[in-house]
Order: structure tokens, then C-alpha cells, then sequence
């Protein structure tokens, strides 16, 4: 079940639109308030689902409760404005706000149930793609901080697929906003370079910000980087190395112990490393550990079960299966081909 709040300066009004709203069954908490500035304080505090709210009211008007909403709360709560104004003016200003809505009073269930329909189902789907979301941002804002063009350029194109809403313009807008802001937020966590863009809410800027935009000014921040570190890009793929060769023989070296060392992620890491090796950390580090390996059973002094643990396989069945697999031969048979008995 959902929540929703209604802010309108007519208790009258509010009263009846909550009536409304309970014979429509798919909310389990309905909150009425007066004016904006109490409502927001109070949708900040718990976010609802969907926010129903009128145009002119005291203290803080709609539109400014729309704007707040919209920079506060992102892609969950969800808005539809109910005015009794019809001017188109508002309708396009609520649309800036990240709006879904704009209807007119009076309003019946046929006007509003369809409504909250679409939004409930737009609330869902946020919902479910967020997390895919921020996985792809992160991903993003790696390759910017690694100055990795390439990787971004991909992931850029990824997004433009799978994550960027093409349907209309203002859906569009409003993901490119929350991407640039969630990937400046992540950058400047950093502390290493501040970076900065034009206000993105602006009225004139409106159908200017595209993902076609969004993926030029991407550029623009890995450019503006580099000129800051004197074009030195970190090189990770020799710092992986390095940091595997020493530790190559540990049987607790993993993907993940490598990436956070680099203080990269995992995934950016692993992409990374089988696009610059042609193989995943695993192959690479099971190859290594296999010529090393066959390097000492080349050692007639050398008892088999050492190896095992001397190549980082604290498991002798362990270490057996592995070389099996990789040389088509048990440690033993491998041993024999050698002529060591």
C-alpha cells in the first residue's frame, strides 16, 4: 500500500479529496495539509508516495512546494498538481518541477483515479530502476575519476538504451538532472577537484538539457580533469599487476581485495582488466599460479602436497582439480611426463 499527502488552503476541499481518495483502496495513509511550507516539512520527514497538491496557497505556493519536492526528493515521489487556474503558463512551470500531472477543479474519480493509476504504476517503476540506476552511475563516475574514455563513452551509450526514457522530452530531462547530480555529488566526494555545472533549473534551459547534452558535458568533465592531473592518467592496469604479483601466492587474494586496493569498485576493475588483458582476474591469476606451479614439480625435492600450498591453494584437492583442469594432467601425471618419480 501507498501514501499520499494533499495540500490545498481550503480544508473544505482537502476533506473531500481524502474522502475520494480512500474509496480508491490503494492507499493505506492519507495526510491533509493547508499550506506548502508545513507540508514539505513533513514530506521530507517521511516521503509519500504521491504528493496531490493546489497552486496558490499561503506561506509557500505550490510551486515552490513543487520545486523543493522536486530537488529534494528525485525519482520516488510522484506529483500531480489540482488548480482551479487553467493558465498554461503554471501547467508548463509544474512540468519544469517534475510534475506527472496538471488537472483542474472540480475533479471526480473518472478525472483522478486514472491518475494516480499512472502514477502509482511511474512510482513502481522508479522504484525497480533505481538500483540499476545508481549501479550504471557509479560505473559512470568511475571512468571519469580514471579519466577512462573509452569506458565511458560505452556506458554513456548503455544508458542511452536501457536507462534514458525517450518517450517524451520532459521525462527525459528530468533523469538527465538526477544523473548529474547524483555523478557531481559522487565526483566531489572525492575532494580532489571540484566540479560544476550551469543551474539545471532554469527556465530557459529547459529543452536544452537532452541526454545528447548530458553526454557531451561528460566529456567536458573528463577533459577538465585531465588538464587538473597534467594529462596523467592513473595507471590501474600496472598497479594491478604489481599488487597481484606480490600477493599472488596468498589463497585469500581476490577480485575484490585487488579493486579496493586500486579504490576502485569491483565491476569498474573487472572490465577493466579482462578489456587490457584479455582475461578475467580469475584466468590470470589461476594462469600465474599454474606456471608457477609447474615450475617447482619441475623440482624433484619438492613433495607435490607443498606446491599446492606453496602456489596459494591451502586445499591439496583444491590445487589438484585447478591444475587438472588448466593442464589436462593431475599434479602426479604431470610430475611423470617430467620423468620425476
Amino acid at each position: 500500500m501507498a501514501r499520499i499527502v494533499i495540500v490545498d488552503d481550503e480544508p473544505i476541499i482537502g476533506i473531500g479529496l481524502k474522502t475520494l481518495i480512500w474509496e480508491y483502496q490503494r492507499f493505506s495513509e492519507i495526510d491533509t495539509f493547508t499550506d506548502g511550507e508545513s507540508a514539505l516539512l513533513n514530506i521530507i520527514a517521511n516521503p509519500p508516495d504521491v504528493v496531490l497538491t493546489d497552486i496558490r496557497m499561503p506561506r509557500m505556493d505550490g510551486l515552490e512546494l513543487c520545486r523543493n519536492i522536486q530537488q529534494q526528493l528525485k525519482l520516488f515521489t510522484k506529483v500531480v498538481v489540482l488548480s482551479g487556474y487553467g493558465d498554461f503558463a503554471y501547467a508548463q512551470k509544474c512540468m519544469s518541477y517534475g510534475v506527472q500531472e496538471y488537472l483542474l477543479k472540480p475533479i471526480t474519480e473518472i478525472e483522478l483515479f486514472p491518475v494516480l493509476d499512472k502514477v502509482l504504476a511511474m512510482r513502481d517503476a522508479a522504484l525497480i530502476s533505481f538500483t540499476l540506476f545508481e549501479q550504471w552511475i557509479d560505473q559512470l563516475e568511475e571512468a571519469v575519476w580514471m579519466l577512462d574514455t573509452v569506458r565511458a563513452n560505452e556506458l554513456l551509450e548503455v544508458g542511452k538504451r536501457e536507462l534514458f526514457p525517450s518517450d517524451t522530452d520532459m521525462q527525459q530531462y528530468q533523469r538527465v538532472c538526477d544523473a548529474v547530480r547524483l555523478l557531481l555529488k559522487k565526483l566531489n566526494a572525492r575532494g580532489a577537484y571540484k566540479m560544476e555545472v550551469k543551474p539545471l533549473l532554469e527556465g530557459n534551459t529547459v529543452t536544452t538539457i537532452t541526454y545528447e547534452w548530458f553526454q557531451a558535458e561528460i566529456g567536458l568533465w573528463i577533459q577538465r580533469l585531465s588538464e587538473y592531473r597534467k594529462h596523467e592518467r592513473i595507471n590501474v592496469l600496472e598497479a594491478a599487476i604489481q599488487y597481484i604479483e606480490e600477493h599472488l601466492f596468498q589463497d585469500e587474494l581476490s577480485l575484490d581485495m585487488v579493486a579496493g586496493k586500486l579504490g576502485v569498485t569491483p565491476t569498474y576493475f573487472s572490465h577493466y582488466f579482462k578489456k587490457n588483458t584479455n582475461e578475467t582476474f580469475v584466468q590470470y591469476r589461476m594462469r600465474k599460479r599454474i606456471d608457477k606451479a609447474k615450475q617447482l614439480l619441475a623440482v624433484p625435492h619438492y613433495k607435490i602436497i607443498d606446491i599446492g600450498a606453496e602456489v596459494g591453494y591451502e586445499s591439496y584437492p583444491h590445487f589438484s582439480r585447478v591444475f587438472k583442469k588448466a593442464t589436462g594432467y593431475s599434479p602426479t601425471e604431470y610430475r611423470a611426463l617430467l620423468g620425476i618419480k
